[in-house]
This record gives C-alpha cells, sequence and structure tokens, in this order.
C-alpha cells in the first residue's frame, strides 16, 4: 500500500483519535527507522522513550524470537519458569519486594492507585491521592484524574473523587496541600508530556522529606523516565530517595508492550486474593522480552547510555544562544528544547524530519528528544548539526 491508501484506510476506519505525522514507518534498523519508500531517519523519538535498544538489537531479538518459538501466553492460571525469573530479578535491582506486571503504563498506574487505596482501607481508612499540576499518569477513568488535563476533565466527567492537586515545583503550595485527609502524593520526576520539565532536587528530597515524617505514601511515576533513561535504572536513584511505589511501562520490555508497579513490603501486600488482575500481564513473551532488556542495562548500557546522555546535554547546551530558544532541560537522554512563542516548535520537527531525524513535540512547545539509549555520539553530532542548521536560517 502507498501512504495515501493507507491514510485512506486509517480515515475510514480507525477510530479518529491520533493525529499523525505524514509518514509510514515499515522497518528499523539499530537507531534507524526507514519509511515504505526506503528513506532514513535517525530515530530520536524511540516509540516514545520505548524503544531503548533500538531496532533489530540482536540480542533482544534473539531472546524474543526464542520465546515465541516456545511460549507466548498461558495466562495467570499458571506459573512460567520466565516470569518467576524476572520478577526475581526486577525486585533485586530495584529494592522494592512486590511487583504486580501488566501490558502499559496506564495499568500500571491504575494498580498503583487502587494499591493505595486499599492499604488504606485495610486501616478503615478513605485518603486523598495529591498530584501535580502539568502531570500525565494516562487515559483511563483514575489515571486520567490524576493528570492534569481540565479540557478532557470535561469530555469524561464524571470523575472518580479523592484527588486534588498542588502547583508544579512549587513547594509552599505543596506544603498548604498536604493536608490530613491525603494518603499519597503520586509525580512524575520530569513531566514528559508537558514539555521534559524536570522537579527541583530540592523541591523532591523536600517533599519525599515531608511525606515521610507524616506517614504519608510517595508514589512515583517512572513510565517515562524508568529503565535508564536518566542515567539511572530509576530517576528517583539522582535524589536519594526511596519511594514505597513506583511504577514503570514504555521501555521496560524494549518495544513489548508491559507495565509494572513495584512496591515496598508493606504496601505491596495490601492487596488480597482476587483485588486484581491482569489476562496478559507479565505473559512469557513479554517477560522474556523485559528479562533481556534488564540483563543488557545492567551488562553495561545503564553505564554507557548516563556518558551519552551526558554528552547530547552539553552538545545542546549552545543553542541558547538562539533568542527564539526560551529553556533547554532534562536529565540524560530525555531531553527538551524549549521554544519562544515567535516560532512553534512543530516547525522545527518537520525541518528535522526533512533533514533525517526524528523528533516530537511535547507541551509547552518542546521539541522533545527520547532516543534509544544506543544512540551514538556520532549520531547525536548528527541532530546537532541538523537543528544547528534550522536554527541558523530561522528568521523571526
Amino acid at each position: 500500500m502507498k501512504l495515501k491508501a493507507i491514510k485512506e484506510a486509517e480515515a475510514t476506519h480507525y477510530m479518529p483519535v491520533f493525529s499523525r505525522d505524514s509518514l509510514c514507518i515499515e522497518r528499523g534498523e539499530g537507531n534507524c527507522v526507514y519509511d515504505i519508500y526506503g528513506n532514513k531517519y535517525v530515530d530520536f523519538v524511540a516509540g516514545i522513550a520505548t524503544n531503548i535498544l533500538g531496532y533489530n538489537h540482536p540480542e533482544f531479538t534473539d531472546a524474543v524470537c526464542a520465546q515465541v518459538k516456545t511460549l507466548i501466553h498461558v495466562s495467570n492460571h499458571y506459573y512460567t519458569e520466565i516470569q518467576s525469573r524476572y520478577i526475581k530479578k526486577l525486585c533485586d535491582a530495584s529494592g522494592f519486594s512486590r511487583v504486580f506486571l501488566c501490558n502499559s503504563g496506564a495499568e500500571a498506574n491504575e494498580c498503583a492507585l487502587k494499591l493505595v487505596r486499599r492499604f488504606y482501607k485495610n486501616r478503615g481508612e478513605q485518603k486523598t491521592i495529591l498530584t501535580a499540576e502539568g502531570s500525565f499518569h494516562g487515559r483511563t477513568l483514575a489515571t486520567l484524574t490524576a493528570t492534569d488535563n481540565a479540557a478532557q476533565h470535561d469530555v469524561y466527567s464524571p470523575l472518580p473523587s479523592g484527588f486534588k492537586s498542588f502547583k508544579y515545583n512549587d513547594f509552599d503550595d505543596f506544603k498548604s496541600k498536604l493536608t490530613d485527609d491525603v494518603g499519597a502524593v503520586f509525580l512524575e520526576t520530569i513531566q514528559g508530556e508537558r514539555g521534559v520539565r524536570p522537579f527541583s532536587d530540592d523541591f523532591l528530597v523536600n517533599a519525599y522529606a515531608m511525606c515521610k515524617s507524616k506517614g504519608i505514601l510517595f508514589v512515583a511515576d517512572e513510565i517515562q523516565t524508568g529503565m535508564g533513561r536518566t542515567g539511572k535504572l530509576f530517576s528517583f536513584e539522582h535524589f536519594g530517595i526511596k519511594p514505597d511505589v513506583i511504577t514503570l511501562a514504555k521501555a521496560i520490555a524494549g518495544g513489548i508492550p508491559m507495565g509494572a508497579c513495584l512496591a515496598v513490603e508493606e504496601v505491596g501486600t495490601a492487596f488480597k486474593l482476587g483485588d486484581h488482575g491482569s489476562t496478559f500481564g507479565g505473559n512469557a513473551l513479554a517477560c522474556a522480552a523485559a528479562d533481556k532488556v534488564l540483563d543488557l542495562l545492567l551488562g553495561g548500557l545503564l553505564d554507557s547510555a548516563a556518558e551519552v546522555g551526558e554528552y547530547l546535554g552539553e552538545r545542546l547546551s549552545h543553542f541558547s544562544k538562539y533568542n527564539f530558544i526560551a529553556d533547554i532541560r532534562g536529565r540524560g537522554l530525555m531531553r527538551g528544547i524549549q521554544f519562544t512563542d515567535k516560532v512553534p516548535a512543530a516547525l522545527f520537527e518537520g525541518k528535522l524530519k526533512e533533514r533525517g531525524y526524528l523528533v516530537n513535540v511535547a507541551g509547552n512547545n518542546t521539541v522533545r528528544l527520547v532516543p534509544p539509549l544506543t544512540i551514538t555520539r556520532e549520531e547525536i553530532d548528527g541532530l546537532v548539526a541538523a537543528l544547528d542548521d534550522v536554527c541558523a536560517s530561522t528568521n523571526v
């Protein structure tokens, strides 16, 4: 099928929820993808921070293909050795003792929200969950409620009760909202969908300390920041804190759909038999993929990605010389370039695509860069040169 026919089929049959780029990707190799016409693009989107091993990574591909030939799915009515091996490895690496495996980030966050409520119900209490303005936690009704999106709230109201929010990175407002009815704080250390907005180190350390002093659960959404994206296995490690619950998805299985909710023992044992479940969650194929991803991260990829992430930050720093760039921020291989209202970020997305580089636009008029963790310095240099060329030719 040619692109016109592909687009017509989608327009006719797919529910109208996506605004897609006019690009049909056919295959990937290394850190690049190729469209149906054979055009090559270096991928700084990576399935939105998902394909951390790039494409057709030999060890990952071999592990997934071997598992497909053996066992894909039998449901959680039965044990599988691969799931058992993987959850032990994940808990050992993370320092958490309990895990629930699911299929997506929204499901992982839904599990975390249910777990918090169950934890307090076991104590005979009903508590409010405090989230940050600018957050994105998913598209189920509960995770949408936890997400700061007034327009979507209006569309899908009535929404579940029991949530309130505080101003992003505003510790005074946070303290004022941390009232006796609050049982958990739920946040992303870096707000990816809002334009790669990191909370300050001081905010996170102080917010965590205040939660600990009040006996309030601290939940970190690591769906976009986890699995090596920021230079650590999990972003919370940068701050010397240990949440009670974290959620993972996107990169956890290298592109195979998977999510996870991890918790400390006291919280992770709050569920009772039958309280939660998932047909596909943690099936043999997903666990084999996730097991290989974790092996590769711990076997050296995490360290090399941290070094390359620092290099990306250094190479981007000089773009502050352009008066239409408002901010450059992020950590590791999760970076955002925010443009002023003089120019739309989408212009730069399109110009870079013409030069063979894929990036995407997030909130606050920001170009987001979340490439595979296997991205090379040479590929970063190429992106920087292309972006410099675009910036130099932009008249405002």
